[in-house]
C-alpha cells in the first residue's frame, strides 16, 4: 500500500536472532531490524511473492483483449443508454470468464510459464550448442508448464513459449520434471537422432529457458 498508516506504539514481540536463525514476518506486519549486540551483522531477506484476487483480475482483464468488444473505444461522449449498454456488455463478458471453474488453475499455469529463469550461462558455449552427447542440460526454471496435444507440444518457461512436434514430449518431460540429463540420454529416450535433440535444446538456450554444460 502507498500509505500503510502509523506503526503500532507497542511491539508484538522483541526478538534476538542468533546465527542460523530464521524469522518469518507475515505480510503486512510492521517490523524493524537493528544490530544492537555490539557486533556487525549480516542477514539475507527473502520475500515470498503471493498472488491476490487483484492479480487474478488484472490477468483476466488481459484475457479480454482477445475479444473484439474488449478492444473497442469507450463511448465517453455517447448518450447514457449507450454507455449503460457498453457497461452491460463488459459485465457479461467478464462474468463468462469468471464462470470458468478452471480459471485459477489457468492463471497459475500462466504465471508459472512467465516465471523468470535463473540466469545461468551455458559457458563456454556462447554460440551454438555442440553436438556432444556428453553435455548435460537442465531448465533454468522449476515452474515450466508442458501442454501436450495431438498436433504439438507447447512448453511455457522463463517467460517464453516454445512449440514443438509431438515427438519432443519425451525430450521435454524429464526437463520439466526438474532433472538434469545428458543430451545422449534424451536422444535415446525419445528415439531421436542427437542432432535433432541439440537443435531443440538450442532453442531453449536461446530463449534463456535452459542451460547446458559438462559439469551441471
Amino acid at each position: 500500500m502507498e500509505d500503510p498508516g502509523e506503526a503500532p506504539t507497542e511491539p508484538v514481540a522483541d526478538l534476538v536472532l542468533n546465527p542460523g536463525d530464521v524469522l518469518y514476518v507475515p505480510r503486512g506486519v510492521w517490523h524493524a531490524v537493528s544490530a544492537d549486540q555490539g557486533t556487525r551483522s549480516l542477514h539475507v531477506t527473502c520475500g515470498l511473492q503471493a498472488r491476490t484476487s487483484i492479480d487474478l483480475m488484472a490477468w483476466v482483464s488481459e484475457q479480454l483483449l482477445t475479444h473484439e468488444d474488449g478492444r473497442r473505444d469507450l463511448p465517453l461522449l455517447a448518450a447514457p443508454d449507450v454507455q449503460a449498454d457498453a457497461v452491460d456488455g463488459m459485465r457479461k463478458r467478464l462474468a463468462e470468464l469468471l464462470d470458468d471453474p478452471a480459471l485459477i488453475a489457468r492463471y497459475r499455469a500462466a504465471m508459472d510459464g512467465q516465471a523468470v529463469g535463473h540466469m545461468v550461462p551455458s559457458l563456454p558455449y556462447i554460440g551454438a550448442v555442440p553436438v556432444d552427447g556428453g553435455l548435460r542440460v537442465r531448465l533454468t526454471t522449476v515452474r515450466a508448464v508442458l501442454d501436450v496435444s495431438e498436433d504439438a507440444v507447447t512448453l511455457s518457461a522463463a517467460g517464453s513459449t516454445f512449440e514443438f512436434a509431438p515427438e519432443a514430449e519425451a525430450v521435454l518431460r524429464p526437463l520439466v520434471d526438474g532433472r538434469t540429463v545428458d543430451l545422449a540420454a534424451l536422444a535415446d529416450t525419445a528415439s531421436l537422432v542427437l542432432e535433432d535433440v541439440v537443435a531443440l535444446v538450442q532453442e531453449l538456450v536461446a530463449g534463456q529457458a535452459a542451460t547446458v554444460g559438462s559439469l551441471l
